[in-house]
């Protein structure tokens, strides 16, 4: 999923996204990442008959 531009952080140097990075490697805390979308919707419970065909 993209960031829409004005909610994105803003930096001053390409230094500043560069040290970022290095400190994003950190372990990411559990939930859903890593669950593909029919994953995330088998868990929860979203079925096709949910909605109406156009």
């Amino acid at each position: 999923m993209t960031v829409p531009e004005e909610n994105r952080p803003k930096t001053d140097t390409t230094d500043d996204v560069l040290e970022q990075q290095q400190q994003d490697d950190a372990p990411r805390p559990p939930g859903g990442t890593g669950r593909t979308l029919r994953e995330a919707l088998e868990e929860a419970h979203v079925r096709p008959d949910d909605y109406d065909e156009e």
